[in-house]
């Protein structure tokens, strides 16, 4: 077998799985240069070792990626040679042994809902047809935590105005979110005045938008809000996730609106709501603070900010 039948093997039976376009590329960068690396074809997959394995793996880290890139290269090995051995091109997975990197659990970045309801009153200000299209592509991001690839990708089937209901397939999975009438109102108007029969957010050559045209349009609404620090689309999701926690929803709930598997990958964003919680506490002055109290207060709000603006422009 020679290395693109292997590799379209496997590429096929990921996009069989429901892996998106972009997870499959890496799968393949990936493998190419591992094979690349240990002087082996794919066809040659037998002789692969897990020194060969624990030596590219320590080359990624010489490289100084990061932790959390590495540990994914790790997973993604594990999977490939799980697939190889099920489909018979190995009697046994080399990468079994092969130690999982540790990664610090780095905390998301969100947005407050003041500076959510900031930043959709700059996304409003547009005139054009595109801002029109973005503020309900990224409403949608926001009030039902969709990843943007799921966002661009939606389809008019996927969409119950009647039962307000949408339905959302990632992952090779499917979950049911419930729309509020103010979001089915506005996705009514937008289809309805657009015509929309198949991609709800058309791109080029009858398919859909892209997360990179979209990721590119919104650093100009982020600039137009007058955020100082980074802000991507996925941060919508980020942060709806963190409200809802803030406004009393359980864990559950928030785990099944998001589409996780893992409870504790939801787990992460209680972090952020105690944090929040810690910052009102310290930070909002009552009754009973003296004036000079109230002074330290704010000049303690304004350092923290100012210390944030450094942190997000060193990144």
């Amino acid at each position: 077998m020679n290395q693109p039948d292997l590799l379209s093997q496997y590429d096929t039976y990921l996009k069989l799985k429901g892996v998106c376009l972009k997870t499959r590329k890496r799968y393949q960068s990936l493998l190419t240069s591992l094979f690349r690396s240990v002087g082996l074809n794919p066809s040659e997959i037998a002789q692969v070792t897990t020194a060969h394995l624990r030596a590219y793996v320590a080359g990624l880290q010489a490289r100084r990626l990061a932790d959390r890139t590495v540990a994914s290269s790790v997973t993604m090995l594990k999977t490939f040679f799980g697939y190889a051995v099920t489909e018979g091109h190995l009697g046994r997975n080399p990468a079994t042994r092969l130690p999982n990197p540790k990664i610090g659990r780095r905390l998301p970045r969100t947005l407050s809902p003041e500076e959510v309801r900031a930043l959709f009153v700059a996304i409003a200000q547009g005139t054009s047809k595109v801002d029109r299209r973005n503020l309900i592509l990224l409403h949608l991001c926001y009030v039902c935590g969709l990843r943007i690839g799921e966002a661009v990708a939606l389809r008019r089937e996927q969409i119950d105005l009647e039962g307000a209901t949408l339905r959302v397939i990632s992952k090779g999975k499917e979950r049911l979110l419930y729309l509020k009438p103010r979001t089915v109102e506005l996705l009514k108007d937008y289809l309805i005045q657009n015509g929309i029969q198949d991609h709800v957010f058309p791109g080029a050559k009858n398919s859909h938008l892209t997360a990179s045209a979209l990721q590119s349009r919104f650093r100009s609404y982020v600039k137009a809000a007058g955020f100082t620090k980074h802000v991507t689309v996925h941060a919508l999701r980020h942060s709806v996730a963190v409200h809802y926690l803030l406004g009393g929803a359980p864990i559950s709930f928030v785990q099944q609106f998001l589409g996780h598997e893992n409870l504790q990958t939801t787990g992460i964003y209680t972090r952020l709501t105690d944090a929040m919680t810690k910052q009102v506490a310290l930070t909002t002055v009552t009754a009973l603070d003296d004036q000079s109290e109230r002074v330290e207060l704010e000049r303690k709000v304004l350092e923290a900010a100012r210390v944030e603006h450094r942190d997000e422009r060193a990144k």
